[in-house]
């Protein structure tokens, strides 16, 4: 039978695919909702209606799957391919979590051996390779940022930077006491203006102090003045971040590349978690207009 071009529509089979859409943790769940199709090979229909109803059985009856992070690990992985390019922190912790999750349906599955064949079938031969969450936690920690100790260089100039940021501290307060002293100072405590930590100084005062004045009050009463010598210390911080940016990207270039020979294997387990969210969707739809696997 040859069917209209708008037979979808007039069956409301596009309004189904929306309703099962929403259901969907992640784009790449809904991508696959969007290429549901007509299909008329028992095979695969078969197959397809037993996967959504051990998922249906496993929301129903059983502990919850833990897919509790879904990212979308195929940007990232396509990204990680090309040579000189390097993912950032938080894609390398999108990438750690998202496997967390690949590895943890894994093992509810192999604790369930046979009891889901269906979905079982979806990660069929699929190794959990473990090693790239080593390496990538190695350097990045649970809050997605870079160790401190990554490499004894960082750690170098990350002391560096705390060390001096506490002797700043220690003499604008050494300073600003001074000033205090002697009546220079306007009313108020330490503020920060353009990102640097100031003195209020009476306007009237402002020469009695060396240093950099960044800002003054609306009235022009008061001017807000960075000691020369806080200065001279904060540029020596501002130098030593940049250093540290420089470690930083050296550091998350090198666990690209080390990360590089995987991306087959990530894009396998992106594979994975689009289907099993292409698969919980259904099956979530299926509950909630209490459907029951139609006999073939």
């Amino acid at each position: 039978m040859i069917y209209p071009n708008n037979a979808a529509e007039k069956l409301g089979f596009l309004d189904i695919k929306e309703l099962i859409k929403t259901y969907c943790l992640s784009t790449m769940g809904q991508q696959m909702v969007d290429k549901i199709s007509v299909m008329s090979n028992f095979d695969h229909i078969n197959k397809f209606l037993r996967q959504t109803n051990e998922f249906k059985n496993i929301l129903l009856n059983d502990s919850p799957l833990p897919i509790t992070n879904f990212f979308d690990i195929k940007v990232m992985a396509e990204k990680a391919r090309i040579e000189g390019a390097y993912l950032s922190e938080d894609e390398f912790s999108k990438v750690s979590m998202s496997l967390g999750t690949v590895f943890s349906v894994i093992h509810y599955f192999t604790e369930r051996e046979s009891q889901y064949p269906n979905l079982e079938a979806l990660f069929e031969h699929l190794p959990i390779e473990k090693l790239i969450l080593i390496k990538i936690d190695k350097v990045i920690d649970q809050k997605g940022k870079i160790k401190s100790n990554a490499s004894s260089e960082l750690q170098n100039i990350s002391s560096d930077i705390a060390k001096a940021e506490q002797e700043a501290r220690k003499r604008i307060d050494q300073i600003f006491k001074s000033a205090q002293n002697n009546g220079w100072t306007a009313d108020g405590n330490l503020t920060v203006r353009d990102g640097r930590l100031c003195i209020p100084v009476l306007a009237e005062s402002k020469r009695k102090l060396k240093g950099f004045i960044h800002d003054e009050s609306a009235s022009g009463q008061t001017v807000y003045l960075e000691p020369e010598e806080v200065f001279q210390l904060n540029n020596i911080i501002r130098d030593l971040e940049f250093e540290k940016r420089r470690e930083i990207i050296k550091l998350l270039v090198a666990l690209t590349d080390e990360l590089r020979p995987y991306v087959p294997l990530l894009l396998s387990y992106h594979g994975l978690l689009a289907k099993l969210d292409f698969v919980r969707a259904k099956a979530l739809f299926a509950i909630s207009i209490e459907a029951e696997m139609p006999v073939l």
